[in-house]
């Protein structure tokens, strides 16, 4: 029985940190610019847009540096499903 093993990826690690601090930059400073935008205009403005952008920016950095690092760990690990 042959046993293939994986080396990890440092490259995928690093993009995965990159990628969830940065969600927890972006996230917040989301936030803040829609509670601004709410405050002074009002619902469809352009700021309400470039928040949401930012919102939507900041959740799919989250989500891709979750699943890079969860790939990551599987493989040095070596855990399967």
């Amino acid at each position: 029985m042959t046993s293939t093993t994986e080396r990890g990826s440092s490259i995928r690690y690093v993009i995965g940190m990159v990628s969830l601090i940065s969600s927890l930059i972006a996230l917040p400073a989301g936030g803040l610019q829609m509670v601004r935008a709410l405050e002074r205009g009002g619902y469809g403005t352009d700021a309400v847009d470039h928040a949401l952008i930012v919102l939507a920016a900041g959740g799919g950095l989250l989500g891709l540096g979750i699943a890079l690092l969860i790939w990551e760990i599987s493989v040095r690990h070596n855990w399967r499903h």
